[in-house]
């Protein structure tokens, strides 16, 4: 050191005095070298960061040439030392090397720095992290030498250098200084661009740090509720438009070394590879079974971490910092326990101690928040990428990929998944962290063992949503709860796999088959005609022109008013008009058209070929390719191919087949009549006007008004409502899509509700047992900060049995409370979780279809899904960590006010920023909460409709912009979490901040009081301090936490308290168990509104139908026909009047009573995933011959027998792998087996062609001989052998008599019949 300085140091002069000083070496090489040592290791890895990111270019600010200035003169003032001693040493004055090495270091550092501050502008850079803490290191680092030259200043000797110094002070101040301040952004940034860009891409150093930039949100949410336009915009890197597509390519990346894998493997092992034969692929299989096994699969993992890690890793590079820092304070701990010790030591030691456990927790509170954004950022990043990843498999994924999983597991893996893999990544670096914190704690532990140490569920839930009238109807809703009871029961029981279960289902989604779809062109105008069973449907799904489909798919969407979600609250004549007129708007040279005609009436159908596909129409010029089973307009058509069991039999014109006698002629014969094509023109005229009149009314359903029909909510709510702005645009959306938030805070009787879903009792015995839980802690430590003293006073020997037994007791009797705290919360949980989930889904049993028909379907799988998950495992864990802080924080106030009385005189202060943080924090992250839960509904509401449009969004080639849709309601919804995510980071900060001067004041407390207090208070005061700074975090977190989760309970109990219906049984009034014996059915001046307010479909029905009649019901579309069926299954409840079935007034009976003795084929057949026999015998009433029977009379025995299961064919959700010919009959095959004295046919036969139609009209002629039988026909000459026939006209009865009378008297009935030539 000698040889170096030439100065040598007394060591007496650093500590054992109480005018200290660092040695003069010290002072003029470490400690101005150590600033310069940073900036040259940061500088290669920065400038190669800088070279990466380039952000624009910023013009030369005021700012700019200053620091620039004040760089060159700092390196000038630098070398003006070196220079200096250049010249006494020319004067024969010897110097010491120091006085040549360290101006030569610094003089260089400066003007690297000096370039840097250049450097960062080209780059964009607005504020420099590396240059702040270059500076801030340097500032630090002359401190010492600054006061030594004040202190000890006995006359100056060298003069110029003295100057010097104090210049390179002054100077170096100023850049720190000036390092605080921000540039002006970049020229052409979205700073500039965008009105509303999140203020942390100009925020400087400290302020990220710190997260000061969060302020602005954090005072608005206090002051005023906060809204969607008060949200910053995502920034650029996390939006979808980044993130997506880096995952993507990433994945295909993965997917070609997997296929080029297989190659190398040999041919025929492409993992696309199809065979014909089932028995050739397994042969096959065998083959290659060696060769696959080399091959590996493609890891969706991997793809992952290639996309996210880099990002990540930065995050565990901050927390394996922090980590290191962790140990840093107990080791300070240690010193300022053997500074009480000594009676001797000076003060400051003890000061210094003090303030560098405060200096050292700051440190450890900014590294750790920076570590926790970077992990939360990567969360978020990885969720928006699985949902688009998933969103555009959904759209690409073949019909047999598509029918292995059900809508609900494909939502589920957007909805739950997703987030559990977000929740992931904020504790993945626990993985090798705590490891590493319990090695390093052991080593510790072994280094000071000798001394003294004082202080460580929706699976089918889409499916019964969309189709609950059919539940209702059929009463399936006990068989379908008792299910979903047990699969509840299953996972809350379930969780040790979660996250690897998770994994695999995502990648075995996204590796499922993708949809190549064929072009296939006809340059025919056809008219193609099949029958059931013959797959012309599944020919027309893989063309790729434009296709009006036979699933007559609506987005909720806001292009036509009024429209519900899927189109919900328009009949199903109106949906497939709706639809044709989509395909009709897309101005395509070829038109694929899948019985566009089925669901609507005779003369609309008549005006819709005349108009539209007609030789006449607006498609004339374009190629029309229809799938029918009508033939009414087949002499209009310039070819038909008839197709028979998936091949074509016949092809030519209508008079070529007609002249070739063949299976077409016959077929014609039998369904055809002679006047087919002669219309009289004069009743054509007055149907055209009718219908011109007709039409506009009747564009949309007359119960379509959605914003009059939002569940009730109190005025206070409606008032906020309006000043909200939509999830989508805030300038015009219909308040469906805005749910309805309270703004209040979270009222008490949501925390009893949930309390009592606990059990009240078992409330308070949680609560009483982790207070008990923290007192047995607090004796604990208390008695071994005792046992500790025991040593000054030479008792150590004496009491050690007494000292280890209570000692251990108090151990044990933690440990037994800690146990059984945790089991009877893990009680209460499940208990709670069942109970609401239960409620919840016993009450949507029991919820009216006008519910459903005003409620977005993602609203409803939100309640099932989020929030049930929420109740299931957030909120219990929420629960747990609050009174766990809640408790650690109450002991450490009592245990330092205990051992420092003096303390309670800070807790004042300290107290009250304390709330005024909380309360600023818990009201704006509350709300983000909200924001981010009502914009998280649309994400699924869409893709659920995406899922079912998938063919019309395919064939309309409109991929694009509904992935474009979908990544902006993703990026809406991060919009508002991720401001929710940095609210925490700002709380964490500012309140670990408070802990840390809790730390501070009870370090100082403990050395001002060193006289009085024992070492082992000390140790226990201190060593609660450093552990109050988290726990009071945590509990501000969790507060925060538990008051936006239980929003979850509130949700919830929302939806299980929404009005019912009737009674299921009603005891006194339930009917004979033969009933109804006859079938007689009385209308009595019965009128019908759908909901409260809306105006009657159905005006004083009067009619009387006897047992065993057989009734047909026509009318125009929207004139009541579906509503009187529903009427009778009471899903409608009378406005005025009565239904009277066998002498029993319906309305008096239990529901379950009702509509367990009804039936119903309905409009739009439905299956569930399951097996044939389920569906057909859900609660197995039924034997094998009885279902086989049903089978044989509903024509499906011959495919049932053919398909090797038998029975036990799986039918895919929604009965996808059947036609909807055959779903029609399985619906029949039900009716059969049920066999009840009154039947309703709603439009039964629609999507059948005649002659099944024929043969189903006969079985039910045959085998309803002795039912009351309603049919709604829009096939006239299905009815015309009826009893009567009721003709409906704007909701009341406009004829009603015999078909021959009704033809007599050529009214209504009579022109209808005339349109489908039958009159």
């Amino acid at each position: 050191r000698k040889s170096l300085c030439g100065i040598k140091h007394d060591s007496n002069l650093t500590k054992h005095t109480n005018l200290p000083d660092l040695p003069a070496c010290f002072q003029l090489s470490v400690l101005p070298w150590t600033p310069c040592i940073f900036l040259w290791l940061a500088s290669p890895f920065y400038i190669l960061y800088l070279k990466r990111n380039n952000r624009g270019y910023i013009m030369m600010s005021i700012l700019n040439r200053i620091k620039t200035v004040l760089g060159l003169i700092l390196w000038i003032v630098c070398w003006t030392d070196l220079f200096s001693s250049f010249h006494e040493m020319s004067q024969n004055q010897s110097k010491p090397p120091i006085y040549f090495v360290t101006p030569l270091i610094v003089g260089m550092t400066m003007l690297l720095a000096t370039f840097l501050i250049q450097y960062e502008r080209l780059k964009g850079v607005q504020s420099s992290g590396v240059l702040f803490i270059f500076w801030t290191i340097s500032v630090l680092c002359a401190i010492v030498p600054f006061r030594s030259k004040i202190v000890y200043q006995n006359g100056v000797e060298d003069k110029l250098r003295f100057t010097m110094f104090y210049i390179y002070f002054g100077l170096t101040l100023i850049q720190l200084i000036l390092s605080c301040f921000n540039e002006k952004p970049p020229l052409f940034s979205s700073v500039v661009t965008d009105p509303n860009a999140c203020p942390e891409i100009t925020a400087g150093f400290l302020s990220k740090m710190t997260f000061w930039w969060f302020t602005s949100m954090a005072i608005k949410g206090y002051k005023s509720p906060l809204e969607n336009k008060d949200l910053w915009s995502l920034n650029k890197q996390d939006s979808s438009e980044l993130v997506v597509p880096n995952l993507l390519n990433e994945w295909e990346v993965e997917k070609s070394k997997e296929q080029a894998a297989f190659r190398k493997a040999g041919p025929g092992a492409e993992p696309n590879h199809m065979s014909v034969n089932p028995e050739e692929e397994e042969e096959e299989e065998e083959v290659l079974l060696s060769k696959r096994k080399e091959v590996r699969q493609p890891s969706f993992l991997r793809a992952l971490l290639r996309a996210f890690g880099p990002y990540f890793l930065i995050g565990s590079a901050f927390k394996l910092l922090q980590d290191l820092i962790t140990f840093v304070n107990p080791q300070l701990l240690r010193l300022l326990i053997d500074f009480t010790k000594q009676t001797n030591a000076p003060l400051w030691w003890g000061y210094s101690l003090a303030f560098l456990m405060f200096g050292t927790s700051l440190l450890q509170t900014l590294i750790l928040h920076q570590h926790f954004q970077y992990c939360f950022v990567t969360g978020m990043r990885l969720r928006s990428g699985i949902i688009g990843a998933i969103y555009r498999k959904a759209l690409a994924i073949t019909n047999e990929a598509k029918r292995s999983s059900t809508v609900g597991e494909v939502v589920n893996l957007m909805s739950v998944d997703a987030q559990r893999f977000m929740d992931l990544t904020t504790f993945l670096n626990m993985l090798w962290s705590a490891p590493l914190q319990i090695i390093l704690a052991l080593f510790f532990l072994w280094q000071v063992q000798r001394h003294t140490f004082q202080y460580i569920y929706t699976l089918p839930l889409p499916s019964v949503v969309q189709t609950i009238i059919i539940f209702i109807q059929n009463v399936w809703q006990v068989l379908f709860l008792k299910e979903m009871y047990q699969i509840q029961s299953m996972i809350l029981g379930f969780g040790f796999f979660q996250h690897i279960i998770i994994y695999m289902r995502l990648f075995a989604y996204l590796w499922c088959g993708n949809c190549f779809i064929k072009a296939i062109r006809h340059n025919l105008v056809t008219r193609d005609l099949f029958t059931v069973q013959h797959g012309f449907s599944y020919l027309i799904a893989y063309k790729s022109v434009y296709v009006q489909c036979h699933v007559m798919w609506l987005s909720a969407c806001h292009v036509i008013n009024g429209v519900c979600v899927q189109g919900i609250n328009l009949s199903g004549g109106q949906r497939q008009r709706v639809s044709l007129a989509r395909a009709l708007y897309s101005e395509v040279d070829v038109y694929l058209l899948d019985d566009p005609l089925s669901a609507v009436d005779a003369h609309v159908a008549k005006h819709i070929f005349d108009n539209v596909i007609g030789p006449e129409g607006a498609l004339k010029g374009k190629t029309r390719i229809l799938v029918t089973h009508g033939i009414s307009f087949l002499p209009q058509v310039d070819n038909i191919l008839v197709m028979v069991d998936g091949r074509v039999s016949e092809m030519g014109s209508y008079q070529d087949l007609l002249k070739q006698n063949g299976a077409f002629a016959e077929f014609l014969r039998n369904y055809s009549l002679e006047d087919i094509i002669e219309v009289d023109e004069v009743t054509v005229s007055l149907v055209d006007e009718e219908e011109e009149e007709e039409f506009p009314e009747d564009a949309l359903s007359n119960h379509t008004d959605m914003v009059d029909n939002e569940p009730v909510v109190n005025e206070a709510r409606r008032q906020f409502m309006r000043m909200l702005s939509t999830c989508f645009d805030s300038s015009r959306v219909s308040s469906q899509d805005v749910c309805v938030l309270c703004v209040l805070q979270v009222k008490f009787k949501v925390y009893w509700e949930y309390a009592k879903a606990v059990g009240p009792f078992l409330s308070l015995f949680i609560c009483f047992l982790y207070g008990c839980q923290s007192a047995a802690s607090i004796g604990a430590n208390f008695w071994l900060s005792e046992w500790t003293n025991d040593a000054q006073h030479n008792r150590t020997q004496e009491q050690v049995s007494m000292r280890v037994g209570v000692y251990a007791a108090l151990g044990i009797s933690q440990g037994v409370l800690v146990m059984f705290s945790s089991f009877t919360l893990a009680l209460g949980k499940i208990q709670a979780a069942r109970k609401l989930h239960q409620t919840l889904l016993d009450n949507k049993f029991h919820t009216p279809q006008s519910f459903f028909d005003t409620t977005p379907i993602g609203r409803i799988i939100n309640r099932f899904s989020k929030d049930i998950y929420v109740i299931d495992e957030v909120l219990p864990s929420t629960i747990l960590m609050f009174l766990g802080t809640f408790f650690a924080s109450l002991s450490t106030m009592i245990v330092i006010i205990c051992s420092t009385p003096i303390f309670a005189l800070v807790i004042g202060p300290l107290a009250l920023i304390y709330f005024f943080v909380q309360r600023f924090y818990v009201a704006t992250s509350r709300q983000l909460k909200r924001l981010e839960s009502v914009s998280r509904s649309p994400i699924y509401s869409h893709f659920s409709e995406t899922i079912t449009g998938t063919s019309v969004i395919r064939a309309y080639g409109r991929n694009a912009a509904f992935v474009l849709m979908s990544d902006m309601k993703v990026d809406e919804n991060q919009k508002s979490y991720y401001p929710g995510i940095v609210s925490n980071r700002w709380l964490g900060v500012r309140i670990e901040f408070i802990g840390n001067c809790i730390v501070l004041f009870a370090a100082l407390l403990a050395v001002i009081g060193k006289d009085k207090l024992s070492p082992g208070l000390v140790g226990l005061s201190v060593s609660y301090a450093l552990q109050v700074t988290m726990s009071l975090n945590w509990m501000v977190r969790m507060t925060s936490d538990l008051e936006s989760n239980i929003v979850a309970v509130e949700r919830v109990k929302e939806y299980s308290e929404t009005q019912t219906e009737a009674p299921w049984i009603v005891t006194d009034k339930q009917p004979p168990p033969d009933w109804p014996p006859k079938g007689n059915v009385e209308f009595v001046d019965y009128s019908v509104r759908y909901r409260e307010g809306l105006d009657l479909v159905l005006r004083n029905i009067s009619l009387k139908v006897e047992g065993g009649e057989k009734i047909g019901i026509v009318g125009r579309t929207g004139a009541g026909k579906s509503s009187m069926t529903l009427c009778l299954f009471r899903l409608l409840e009378a406005a005025d009047g009565e239904i009277v079935i066998d002498e029993v007034k319906i309305s008096e009976i239990g529901l379950h009573d009702l509509r367990s003795k009804l039936t119903i084929i309905p409009q739009e057949p439905v299956l569930f995933s399951g097996t044939l026999r389920m569906n057909l015998d859900p609660f197995e009433k039924y034997s094998d011959e009885e279902v086989w029977k049903a089978l044989e009379l509903s024509h499906l025995k011959r495919f049932v027998s053919n398909q090797t299961s038998k029975l036990d064919l799986e039918c895919s959700e929604g009965g996808e792998n059947l036609s909807v010919g055959q779903r029609q009959l399985v619906c029949l095959a039900r009716a059969l087996l049920r066999k009840t004295r009154i039947l309703v046919l709603d439009e039964a036969t629609a999507a059948v062609d005649l002659e099944t139609d024929d043969l189903i009209q006969s079985t039910i002629r045959t085998q309803f001989e002795d039912c009351t039988v309603f049919t709604i026909a829009h096939r006239l000459n299905t009815i015309m052998d009826y009893t009567r026939v009721l003709v409906l006209d704007k909701g009341q009865i406009a004829e009603f008599d015999t078909p021959t009378n009704l033809m007599a008297q050529k009214g209504i009935f009579y022109g209808m019949a005339k349109d489908a030539g039958l009159a």
